[in-house]
């Protein structure tokens, strides 16, 4: 119970959030809004404001915001399709904005409760690992693996563990003095690759915490585009590809772990659902973004109809992939 009440709560929001980011995108850029709808299905309250219809339906597994002239052509002028491009990329990068920023907001809460967290900063280096043969001191800040830039601890993780095995090279601070060197990371007992040292503990001001926010949030997209990209070069196999069950049961673990995993599992959904929004794919709004780009460097627009087409073939396209998904969780559910 506890996990539906969690995931029907967590999806109904997320997605309100994006819907909401059109809404007032549409609003500010002069569109007009037919309908602003919290839920799915039949409505269970409806209330006109101006020209836009609020509705509550009773499906809480969605919502949707219907602008004039959005899928068909319209002779209104504040119309979505009679809009300057400008405009339109506005509306439609504002959902997964809201998404993303939504997902910054539970970041803010969640570091707001954290007194202190660990910085890429060496509070000590390991014997007998490649940090103290490369040179590597207590002090030193790592600033950069292998060009990437390191923001935050877990930036650092990420990239050994792309890395793992391989040679890399790291640049870090001393005394304020830029240095690099180069070393291969050596497994431990437990099969991890560590190139040997303990990480400082800071404590952050509100401030450091808006900043860290900020990080937390840059992270989560950068592995969310990594590991999209390593999938399709076939780093990872298909059949880990999961769907809206593997994501119920995690929800449900986390919230029987606490309130802390809970947000944090919301933080990475919410910017995922962000993310993968901006995709041109289409069907979703980078596709729809990337029609905008098409008709702003021609200087002429595409027939709503052949667009429509290739959308509805992106939204069967991805009906397929949501089958697929929800087939490899079942199967790891039932499977073990």
């Amino acid at each position: 119970m506890t996990t539906a009440i969690s995931a029907i709560l967590i999806f109904l929001l997320l997605i309100t959030v994006h819907e909401f980011g059109h809404f007032i995108a549409a609003k500010a850029v002069g569109i007009r809004v037919l309908e602003f709808a919290i839920g799915m299905g039949p409505a269970i309250f409806k209330r006109k404001k101006g020209e836009t219809l609020y509705s509550l339906r009773v499906l809480p597994v969605g919502g949707f915001c219907k602008m004039e002239g959005e899928d068909e052509e319209s002779d209104d002028e504040a119309a979505f399709g009679n809009k300057s491009p400008w405009k339109r990329l506005i509306v439609l990068v504002a959902g997964a904005f809201m998404n993303i920023f939504t997902g910054f907001l539970i970041f803010v809460v969640i570091m707001s409760a954290i007194s202190q967290t660990y910085v890429p900063v060496i509070e000590k280096v390991i014997e007998d690992y490649p940090a103290e043969a490369a040179g590597l001191m207590e002090g030193d800040r790592i600033t950069k693996i292998n060009g990437t830039r390191i923001n935050i601890y877990q930036d650092l993780h990420f990239e050994m563990s792309r890395n793992a095995g391989s040679e890399i090279k790291i640049e870090f601070v001393r005394n304020g003095e830029k240095k690099s060197t180069i070393l291969t990371p050596l497994k431990d007992e437990n099969g991890e690759y560590k190139i040997g040292f303990y990480p400082s503990v800071a404590k952050h001001g509100f401030i450091g915490r808006l900043r860290n926010s900020f990080y937390y949030t840059l992270y989560t997209s950068k592995i969310i585009i990594v590991s999209l990209i390593d999938l399709l070069r076939g780093g990872y196999s298909v059949k880990e590809v999961s769907g809206p069950v593997g994501i119920v049961q995690h929800i449900g673990e986390a919230a029987k772990t606490s309130i802390w995993d809970l947000l944090n599992l919301t933080a990475f959904i919410t910017i995922n659902l962000g993310v993968f929004n901006l995709l041109p794919i289409p069907a979703l709004d980078g596709g729809r973004i990337l029609f905008v780009l098409v008709e702003a460097v021609r200087r002429k627009k595409i027939p709503a109809e052949k667009e429509g087409l290739v959308h509805f073939v992106g939204f069967a396209l991805l009906i397929l992939l949501m089958i697929f998904a929800t087939t490899n969780d079942i199967s790891r559910i039932f499977g073990g």
